[in-house]
């Protein structure tokens, strides 16, 4: 059977016309639109087929100009420039373009010639304004000499250096053209940009529009003045801010000769609006049009032919003013960092988002997602609330809908497998890097195994933050669910019962801890050694108590790398035994938890399961009930995910005590460990050059620095000093503090603030545990708590999820929450609310 022919000229309603490999950026931004009834001007496209033909017989000329050490790159662009424009469209491409033209009614209306890039869309990159435009192009000999000249720019002056900046093979590129109707946009006519939500002051509730007379091709190129205005994004719209400048010219089409060209406005016109209130709403209208299609806030090219609207181009917004805030950062990075960690985490948790929101289908993010900041670690809450209205279903406006769109999520069911899938090869080739030796290797050996232990990492966390997302995206669905069947005093009760009893792997490590609880109870000397005295001195004495050292160490050799502290800096259990041993005092004074106390468990979240799917029609329980079982496993694949990702610190502690303990013996360093105060381009420069005289300058400057970070609380919003009120007023009810509900229940109690884990040993039975946040380690202070609040997180939250489990009220995202409140004090937590009363 002979393969389908694939076209070289498509229209906008071929398949192909969507797909970005062939129709680039702008070519398939605008199939889509048009495929969704969006104004879009007639078009056709000339495919990156079309282009790699083209260029075939020219390949080993192309790729002797790239090469040639003599040429600058403005050299090297000139001579593929004009290697390019020296080749002839071969004449069936001629042909085909001919009749693509004349069935989209272009063959003698003037058109604008576009350039599109496959690479316009790849994460990060924009190429903006970067390849050639042609307007007012006429009939097909000039329509194939702009086609030609838009292959060309591919290798303009200013991309070259751009795709090798960006780390783009320039093999790789590849150029489509976008050939459409030239909107008839006179003088009077209006033109512009528009942006749904706005990218220059950061606010994600106006839409920016900028407008001039004429052609949008002033605005795009920014060298004339332009109108700026901003429109409510409610239903109602409304205008928010209007700025009107003169505009002396406009850029018009010149029917005459072809092109364009600009005219003069006269004083009465140039200082008007260059739209009406009634046009800035369509054209803001327009602008969420295009978002609602494409599920993602968009830069829109627009113009006016008379009184029609049309849509020109299409674009993801995907660079916004960071607004740098603890809101998701704090549970993450509760302490400050030393700048090594961060180094070390930030590439791989940036390649992991990239990846991950491609795998969820939403575009790239050209910013920061997180940064480090006076040390300590802060998120970029635009970018949050940007990508969290576009999560798929955030917008379905029923329970059909809701379940529909899930329904088309297939990484939402796949990921989990492929994540179990790929870990062999994760454990396997961190095996292997345990397995070599570092003792007595050189410097450049061992930053080598470094090199080889954070891509690893890197590759590992991949998929990771979509585990996340995804099952932020899940907790979002079952309450929105629960809110559309259920009165609202109901949903976050219910919620809390179908998640309350899931099988995470901090729960199986804690059961492993209460099994070794049982076994220092069973020894009651031992036992009683740890109550009367210090762990670290008890650690000695456990060679004299075989039965439980042997399974103490057992426990340590299985989850030896759990962390005291996301820093890599600080050491995991097996280097700070004590820790553990701590954690099992506070467990062995506490009764065994009671099995027909889970059992209740599991039989109330069935019975909540039964009682939502019970009040559905027959049609939608079956969705629902996958999406229940899909929240509980995404659950415990976040903390799964969570307790394999430590296992690094171990490797990485191991090569970095290795590269400290080589410095300290040339000198550079007081202490082996003083290595994680060095940045890592800074460490590797000072290696691979052997020039480690200025790394003790540097590692006083941070040690200093990150020391006084860990000293003083940060403000929650970057730049913006919040002091906590801490003077709370007495009386029942007084001074509520307000969070998020995190695990529902009401309770009073007395607080017990616990900064880290050198606080667990004096956390009194029955109180109000408070921090900053928890993590799994932290987990036997729980079975102590009669209830939590914690400045960070939400019911996403490790302190969340486990309070769900023992049934323990809590309240998460209480800022300033350590300052707020005092030892001793009395409160009232309130985890359906989510609020903290003080009571005295």
């Amino acid at each position: 059977m002979n393969s389908p022919v694939v076209p070289r000229v498509a229209s906008l309603g071929h398949p192909l016309a969507q797909d970005l490999a062939y129709s680039g950026g702008k070519g398939a931004s605008l199939a889509r639109a048009a495929a969704h009834g969006l104004p879009v001007p007639p078009a056709v496209v000339v495919l990156s087929s079309a282009y790699r033909e083209f260029v075939r017989p020219l390949e080993s000329r192309v790729q002797a100009l790239l090469a040639d050490p003599a040429c600058d790159d403005a050299q090297r662009s000139a001579g593929l420039r004009a290697l390019l424009l020296s080749q002839p469209l071969p004449e069936d491409l001629l042909r085909e373009l001919a009749c693509a033209l004349r069935e989209a009614g272009l063959d003698d209306r003037p058109v604008a010639v576009r350039s599109s890039g496959t690479m316009e869309d790849l994460p990060g990159v924009s190429f903006a304004g970067q390849h050639d435009t042609l307007l007012g192009v006429r009939g097909l000999d000039d329509v194939a000499q702009a086609v030609r000249q838009c292959f060309a720019s591919l290798w303009n002056a200013h991309v070259l250096p751009y795709r090798e900046r960006m780390g783009l093979a320039h093999g790789d590129a590849a150029m489509a053209v976008v050939v459409q109707e030239l909107v008839q946009v006179g003088p009077h006519d209006a033109a512009g940009v528009a942006f749904s939500v706005d990218p220059v002051r950061g606010s994600l509730d106006e839409v920016l529009i900028n407008a001039a007379f004429g052609l949008g091709e002033t605005v795009v190129a920014g060298d004339s003045p332009v109108d700026e205005y901003r429109v409510r994004r409610s239903p109602d719209g409304g205008e928010t801010e209007a700025r009107i400048v003169d505009k002396p010219q406009a850029l018009v089409p010149d029917a005459s000769v072809g092109g364009t060209r600009r005219v003069a406005l006269s004083s009465a016109q140039s200082g008007q609006p260059a739209l009406q209130p009634s046009q800035r709403e369509a054209v803001a209208q327009l602008a969420l049009s295009a978002e609602a299609h494409f599920g993602f806030p968009q830069d829109i090219e627009w113009g006016y032919q008379g009184e029609r609207l049309l849509l020109l181009q299409s674009r993801p917004v995907t660079r916004i003013p960071a607004r740098w805030t603890r809101d998701e950062s704090a549970e993450r990075f509760p302490n400050a960092l030393t700048p090594l960690s961060w180094d070390l985490c930030e590439e791989g948790f940036h390649a992991s988002l990239t990846h991950s929101l491609r795998l969820m289908g939403l575009p790239p993010f050209g910013g920061k997602w997180f940064g480090m900041h006076g040390y300590c670690i802060y998120g970029n809450q635009n970018a949050v609330r940007l990508y969290g209205a576009c999560m798929p279903a955030a917008r379905s406006p029923d329970l059909d809908s809701l379940l529909a769109t899930v329904g088309k999520c297939a990484w939402v069911s796949e990921l989990p497998v492929r994540w179990m899938r790929d870990l062999d090869a994760y454990l396997i080739a961190l095996g292997g890097l345990m397995g070599e030796s570092v003792a007595d290797r050189p410097l450049p050996v061992l930053w080598e195994h470094l090199l080889r232990i954070k891509a690893l990492g890197t590759t590992y966390f991949l998929p990771n933050i979509a585990i996340s997302l995804t099952q932020r995206m899940l907790y979002g669905v079952l309450e929105r669910l629960l809110a559309m069947t259920r009165p609202a005093e109901e949903v976050k009760p219910v919620f809390d019962r179908l998640l309350a009893v899931t099988d995470t792997k901090t729960g199986q490590v804690n059961a492993e801890l209460w099994a070794l609880a049982r076994e220092l109870r069973a020894d009651a000397p031992l036992h009683a050694a740890l109550a009367a005295g210090a762990a670290e001195a008890v650690l000695a004495q456990l060679p004299d108590h075989p039965r439980f050292a042997s399974r103490f160490k057992a426990f340590l050799d299985r989850h030896g790398h759990r962390e005291l502290d996301f820093d890599a800096y600080h050491p995991t259990w097996v280097e700070a035994p004590a820790s553990v041993l701590d954690a099992l005092r506070m467990l062995a004074d506490q009764p065994d938890p009671d099995p027909a106390a889970e059992h209740d468990a599991k039989r109330r979240q069935f019975e909540a399961e039964q009682a939502v799917l019970g009040a559905l029609p027959e049609r939608l329980r079956r969705g629902v009930s996958e999406v229940i079982r899909l929240a509980r496993t995404y659950t415990a694949l976040d903390d799964l995910e969570h307790y394999q990702t430590t296992r690094l610190t171990l490797p990485l502690r191991r090569v970095l005590r290795a590269i400290g303990q080589r410095l300290v013996e040339r000198g550079a360093l007081a202490e082996p460990m003083d290595v994680f105060f060095v940045p890592f381009r800074e460490l590797g420069e000072a290696i691979l050059t052997d020039r480690l005289d200025d790394l003790a300058a540097t590692v006083s400057k941070h040690k200093a620095g990150h020391a006084a970070a860990r000293l003083r609380s940060p403000d929650w919003v970057l730049g913006e000093r919040e002091e906590a009120d801490t003077a709370n007023a007495p009386g029942d009810g007084a001074a509520a503090l307000q969070g998020l509900g995190g695990s529902a229940g009401v309770v009073e109690g007395v607080v017990a603030r616990v900064r880290g884990p050198e606080d667990f040993a004096c956390f009194p039975e029955g109180a109000i545990l408070v921090a900053r946040t928890t993590h799994p380690a932290w987990t036997p202070l729980f079975y102590r708590a009669r209830g939590v609040v914690t400045e960070s997180g939400g019911p996403l939250s490790h302190g969340a999820v486990v309070a769900r489990e023992l049934g323990l009220p809590a309240v998460m995202g209480v800022r300033h929450a350590l300052q707020r409140l005092r030892d001793g004090q009395r409160v009232r937590v309130d985890g359906r609310a989510g609020t903290v009363a003080c009571l005295d």
